[in-house]
């Protein structure tokens, strides 16, 4: 009765050559088939087949836990060396910016700086500094 057979077994015979009767053994008993080393599924003593794994479990079995999280830990390190190299070009450039802002105040100190009082020699230094800036 097939309903009594399991899915995954061949539900034809696997038995090669005609239904020729022989004997087989010393006592005169007979085979139905001419294959006669073909075990067969229904002798106790052969252990039945093994089921297969269907595809989508053993899609599953490549896809572990721990490939999952190794992958998640990997790209959070990234992202973490990303953001500290971000972190690290942002403070450089806030530090070139207060620079330049010092550098703005000093020149406009010089350039607003009262002439009438200074001696000679330092108004002549004082508009070479001026057109330097004025330059810049």
């Amino acid at each position: 009765m097939l309903w009594l057979e399991q899915k995954w077994r061949s539900q034809l015979p696997t038995q090669s050559g005609g239904s020729k009767r022989t004997n087989v053994s010393a006592t005169g008993a007979y085979s139905s088939s001419s294959n006669s080393e073909t075990p067969l599924a229904d002798e106790p003593d052969v252990d039945s087949p093994v089921r297969p794994q269907r595809s989508k479990k053993s899609k599953q079995k490549g896809k572990g836990k721990a490939q999952r999280s190794k992958d998640f830990r990997e790209r959070k390190s990234l992202v973490v060396k990303k953001l500290s190299l971000m972190e690290d070009i942002k403070n450089v450039r806030e530090k070139e910016l207060m620079d330049r802002e010092k550098e703005r105040e000093m020149d406009m100190q010089i350039l607003n700086a009262d002439t009438s009082t200074m001696s000679e020699k330092r108004r002549a230094l004082h508009e070479i500094a001026c057109e330097k800036i004025i330059a810049k």
